[in-house]
Parts: C-alpha cells; structure tokens; sequence
C-alpha cells in the first residue's frame, strides 16, 4: 500500500511540476503578448493561468497532508507527553478527514450544478466552470487517503511526532 501511495504522491509531484510550468509559459505568453502586439494578447491566459495555479496548489496540499507538514500551533502540544501527542494527533487527523469529507461532498454539489446549468467563463474559449471546481473535490479526496495513511501509521507507532527546533537565546 505505501508503494502505491508514493507513487500516487509521485505523480502527483509530477502533475504539479507541468501544471507551473504551463502557468509560466501562458503568464509569458500574455506579458509578450500585450507588449509586442495586440494580435498575440488573448482573453483566456490570464482565466486559464488562474486555473492552473488553483489546480496546482490544491494537489499540492494534500502532499503537504500526507507529510502532515501544514501550519500548527504547537505550543500547547510540544508539551505533551508522547502518549499525549498521538492522541492530539489522531484527533486532529479524525477532525481533518471530516472537514475533508465535507468539503469532498460539497466540492461535487458545486460541480454538478455548474455541469446543469452549463456554467461557462466569459473568454472565447468558454471553458466549462466544473474543470476549476473540480479541484477542490480531487484535492481533498487525496488528502482524505493521504490522511488514513497518517492515522494509520499514528495509531500503529509507525510515524514520529514532528518535533519543532528550540528557540535559540537571543
């Protein structure tokens, strides 16, 4: 099963490699574009560009969920004892997977209706909304089995509670 998800993981590395990289070609593009002829300056790269960069960044945070490398505020919790820790740990990777739920549910409720209603951009390309709303659902149905993984190795001793550095004396 890691075998898989690292490649999963991997991959999605790679998707978010050529999603950027796009990005940066059509944010070029339209800065060449607008400043060497308005022949070349089309309406849909800065759309399209947003899109991407959504896209790129919503897969990129369930690679951060499966590192469990997100922002925290471990004040309280550095306190812990080690028993103490698994068990904030496996709450907050309960809690997450909820909200994860939820947001997966409701991502596609959003996806749906704009597939009825034919929801478009104003561009002349006329992309269809649900490929961008698309990505709310897609990245949080990854992070929800990134964050299994996490309880599962939390539950099992198998992953070490992140330890943040000392502060230095100033």
């Amino acid at each position: 099963m890691k075998r898989m998800l690292n490649a999963v993981d991997a991959l999605i590395g790679g998707i978010i490699t050529v999603l950027f990289v796009i990005a940066l070609g059509l944010a070029l593009m339209g800065v060449i574009g607008r400043y060497v002829s308005s022949q070349f300056s089309l309406d849909w790269i800065e759309e399209i560009t947003i899109f991407i960069i959504i896209w790129a960044n919503l897969l990129g945070a369930a690679r951060i969920a499966r590192r469990g490398t997100h922002i925290r505020v471990d004040f309280l919790f550095d306190r812990f004892s080690a028993q103490a820790q698994r068990w904030a740990t496996l709450f907050a990777l309960t809690l997450a997977i909820g909200i994860s739920g939820f947001l997966v549910w409701s991502g596609w409720q959003v996806v749906t209706e704009a597939m009825m209603w034919d929801e478009r951009t104003i561009s002349t390309l006329r992309t269809p909304m649900w490929i961008f709303y698309l990505a709310l659902s897609v990245s949080f149905a990854l992070q929800i089995v990134f964050l299994l993984e996490r309880a599962v190795d939390v539950s099992l001793g198998r992953e070490t509670m992140p330890q943040t550095e000392p502060e230095l004396p100033e």
